[in-house]
């Protein structure tokens, strides 16, 4: 029974961890978006300085998550995300407002993608598996008869 007791204690741990790292992804993901949305309206209205500042400040907010990111993400993401504010800051060096706005759309579309990847991810699994287990555990020890060891 004590090992029963360790055993959901660890279960239990994990999905808090997990529902931790999907709120955390979460309100990363919509507070960014919110920034590059800003940022996009700055090129948008072709305010190249403010625009570069925007930029850098997106570079350091997703320079602070990295350590987190590359701990509990898929990398891919913080490397398109990475190559896509590159790409942004060449275009508003070069005053290039069509490619500045597309790489930033993309920046959104990671952000959305990383979300929805989030909530599909294998440890959902056990969000489902772990609960039906248990249940299937208690209703065996309270409705299947006790058997005798035999020992050989």
């Amino acid at each position: 029974m004590r090992n029963t007791i360790i055993a959901l204690t660890w279960v239990i741990l994990f999905i808090l961890f997990g529902l931790y790292i999907d709120n955390k992804v979460e309100n990363f993901c919509i507070d960014y978006t919110k920034d590059v949305q800003e940022t996009y309206e700055v090129i948008h209205d072709e305010n190249w300085d403010e625009a570069d500042k925007k930029l850098d400040d997106l570079v350091k907010k997703l320079d602070r998550q990295k350590d987190f990111w590359l701990k509990v993400l898929d990398h891919q993401y913080y490397d398109d995300l990475n190559l896509e504010l590159g790409l942004a800051k060449n275009a508003v060096y070069c005053k290039n407002k069509i490619r500045g706005l597309e790489s930033l759309e993309k920046v959104e579309s990671i952000l959305q993608n990383l979300m929805a990847d989030e909530k599909c991810n294998w440890n959902y699994i056990f969000y489902i598996n772990v609960p039906f287990g248990i249940g299937v555990f208690i209703l065996g020890l309270r409705f299947l008869p006790k058997g005798e060891r035999k020992d050989e």
